[in-house]
Parts: C-alpha cells; structure tokens; sequence
C-alpha cells in the first residue's frame, strides 16, 4: 500500500521529485536501528492490546527476517517506497500481510526517524569513544619512550625554547581527551527517547513510553513532544565534536609533516603510510597525513551544512530534514577511519634522533636566550629589562655569526655586570628543560609524574 492512497488520487508520476522525493539510498543504512525501534514498539503496542500476542510474535519474527535479508543483501529496496521505514513496512506485509499494517499504529515517521538517529548515534559515539582511547593509549606510550628526547619547541613556527618530546605528544593527547570527555558528556544528552511523541502532539494510544525507554537502552524521556521530532542539535553537538577531534588530527598532521621534511627530518613516517610520485622516483609523501589534513575540510563542511539547515527551520518537522543524515554518515565514517589510521602513523613514527641533535647544534644556542634572561632576573634585574639586554645580545651575535656560547664574559659584561662566570652554566639542554619545574611544565620529573598519572587513567 503506498502510503499516498487516500489523499492523493493518483501515484507519484514526477520522476524529478521522485528522484528527490527518495532516501532510501542513503537511509536504508539505519535499517538495524529502524528495526529494533519496531520491535519494540510491536511489544509496546500488546502491552496496550492493540496487538494480540500471536500479531506481536508475527510482527516481531516477519522483522528479525526482514533484518538478516538487509544483512546478507537480499533484501528487494525500492524507490518508490521513499524511504527505510517504508520499505520495511512494504517488505513486513509481504511477509505477514496486513497485520504488519497495524505496527504504525499511533506512530509517525517523525519521530521515528529521530529515534532511528539516536539510536544509531548511541553505537557510533561508543565506536568512536574506543578508537579514541586506543589512539590516546598509542600516544602515551609514544611520549613514555621519549621522555628524555629534547626536542625545539616552536612558535610562529619558529624555535622557541628546548621542551621534551613526550612533553609533544602528551599536548597531542590532552586535546583528544578532551574530545572524548565531550563524547561522554553528549551520550548523557543523546539518550533521551522521543518514541510517542507522534508526529508532533504526542501519542493518542497512551503508550506506555517508560517501558520502551527501557526496551531501548535510553535513560530518559523526552519532555515535549514538538521538540522531540523537530530537534537536531543532538546531531550537531556530535558533529562538532567529530570536527574538533580533525582540526587535532589535522593539527598533528601538519606538524608531522613539517617535521618529517627533508629539510628538519626529526620524524620518519612509516613506508606504508607514505607513498611516492608517479614521476620523480625519490619522493616518500606523506600521503596519510595529507589525506587526515583534507578530510578535516570536510567534517567541518558537514558541521555546517547541518548548522545552517536548521537555522531557518520552523518547528516542527520539515522536509528539509532529510538531508541531515548523509552528511552525519560521512562524519560518522571517516572520523572512525581517520582516528585509526593517526594512530597506526604514531604507532609507526620513527623519532631521528641525530637530526634532532643537528638542529639543536645549529641554533647558535638561541633556544637559551630565555634562560639568560631568567638568569638576570635572579641577580635583581626586573624582567623587561633582562629581555632587552639579552635582546641586544642576540643581536650582537647574528651579526658576528657566533654561538651564545662562545661569546666571552667580558662581551656579556658590555650588556650587563650581572653577568659572571657561572653564566655558561645556562648553557645545558637537560638544565634548561628541568628548569620548567611547575604542574604541566616540562620538566622531566613533572612529564614522569603525568605520565604515571595518565598510565592509571589508561
């Protein structure tokens, strides 16, 4: 029965808006979810007795098949059903006839659609959250074998002060636990159940709706029903945290590649993760982080696809709204690849430590500059000042192409009679490094400490 009879005298005859008008080749992915819904419903239905038991065990076992024929890909989609409810419902008459047409009973494809994307959420957030933690587990134990690596931190891409390496890859892992913490936080809010709510006043059948929360796995109800069905900011709210979880990635991503360059070269990527060109048979590229760098580009365009779709949507439910799933299927599936694939490049990360030495040699000791400056501000100078002295001394030594080290006391004396012999004491990678010695500093003993502490969250 095709569900414009009645109102409509004749079928859909437009084959444009047919085109348009279907979704079942994209939706028919939540037939799992559509399918638990139903059965659920089917037993909330007997619970009222609107079904008799033998129509409810019909129903639920002409479903269960319906489900191992999507399974297996044998199931007869059509487009002219329009969408994955539908068709279920076409396919469940085949099988049963019409007592698979009481199954709608009181319900609306409103709602269940939105159930159907809870649902589905519910199992992909959880998916994502493991992923996330086994990444998070892949950069701990990257950090804990390099603790003792100095490496040059940079700012405005530009070397800044000497800092642990581990200290790198525990910033890399804070910013992705957050993420996951917002991933928990959002299923508290995603588990809400909107079955009942009809199409937009709420069911007329006195549905028992507590028992389907249960049946369902959801932890409450939704508390109106206009804004049960009309609602997506559960999917935004996902969608964001997929988006800041690629501009983290995107973020390593592009720090890895720099510094796997050629020209730096303290990273090798894996062989496998790279690839080379079609034409100049030296190159190894960084296709993997490249294409973790793009992809970013495009979850932050489903974020705001989905953003700007609603912004201009009366309540309730509009049509609009079927174009709310492809990009949420698109975040949902490359972000579960991506966060894999980051986690196999730092499984595999090589560290050189040879040319991290090498830059170290080649900064002319410029990474200490700050520590001259701490030094002065030791023996009573005020920091402003310590700043510009050791500014001008920098400056002193570009201009004669010579290291900080190698200057002479009396050449330090002409910026400052502060200066004394135990000024070339600052000179010490390990000495400046410990020298960060505050909670979330670099220092190696409050880097261990971290470490200790994220191996029992772990």
């Amino acid at each position: 029965m095709a569900i414009r009879e009645g109102r409509f005298e004749e079928p859909l005859l437009n084959e444009t808006f047919s085109k348009i008008n279907s979704s079942i080749g994209f939706d028919k992915r939540l037939y799992r979810e559509d399918i638990r819904g139903s059965v659920a419903y089917a037993k909330a239905l007997f619970k009222r007795k609107i079904l008799a038991e033998d129509e409810k065990n019909d129903i639920i076992k002409g479903l269960k098949s319906i489900e191992r024929e999507i399974a297996e890909g044998g199931f007869p989609f059509r487009d002219e059903d329009e969408d994955i409810h539908m068709n279920i419902e076409r396919r469940l008459f085949d099988k049963i006839g019409e007592t698979a047409y009481k199954l709608h009973t009181g319900r609306s494809r409103n709602e269940q659609i939105v159930l159907d994307m809870r649902l589905y959420l519910m199992d992909a957030s959880r998916t994502i959250e493991k992923k996330l933690y086994a990444l998070l587990k892949a950069l701990f134990i990257k950090a804990k074998n390099n603790l003792k690596i100095i490496i040059p931190s940079y700012t405005h891409l530009r070397q800044a002060q000497p800092v642990s390496l581990a200290h790198l890859f525990l910033a890399y892992y804070h910013a992705l636990r957050r993420d996951k913490d917002r991933l928990g936080d959002f299923q508290n809010r995603l588990r809400v159940m909107p079955l009942g709510s009809g199409a937009v006043a709420g069911s007329t059948l006195g549905i028992d709706r507590a028992f389907l929360m249960e049946e369902l796995s959801f932890e409450s109800l939704s508390r109106n029903s206009i804004d049960a069905v009309s609602t997506r900011d559960f999917i935004f709210e996902f969608e964001y945290i997929c988006t800041s979880v690629f501009i983290t990635l995107s973020r390593i991503s592009e720090d890895l590649i720099i510094f796997s360059s050629d020209e730096i070269g303290h990273f090798s990527i894996p062989d496998d993760l790279a690839t080379t060109s079609s034409l100049m048979p030296q190159k190894k590229n960084p296709d993997s982080l490249e294409l973790i760098r793009g992809k970013s580009a495009r979850v932050a365009g489903n974020l705001i696809s989905i953003i700007t779709l609603m912004k201009g949507l009366p309540y309730t439910y509009n049509r609009d709204l079927q174009e709310d799933k492809e990009g949420l299927f698109d975040t949902v599936d490359n972000t579960a690849i991506v966060i894999d694939l980051m986690k196999e490049v730092v499984k595999g990360l090589i560290v050189n430590e040879s040319r991290i030495k090498v830059t170290l040699d080649k900064s002319k000791d410029f990474l200490f500059a700050t520590d001259l400056a701490d030094y002065l501000v030791r023996r009573g100078m005020a920091f402003r000042n310590a700043h510009r002295a050791v500014g001008s001394i920098v400056r002193y030594a570009v201009e004669r192409d010579k290291d900080l080290s190698d200057l002479s006391l009396e050449e330090y004396r002409k910026y400052s009679p502060s200066f004394d012999e135990d000024v070339y004491e600052v000179f010490d990678y390990l000495k400046s490094v410990n020298n960060h010695d505050v909670t979330g500093g670099t220092a190696l003993n409050r880097i261990k400490d971290e470490l200790e502490r994220i191996e029992e969250e772990l």
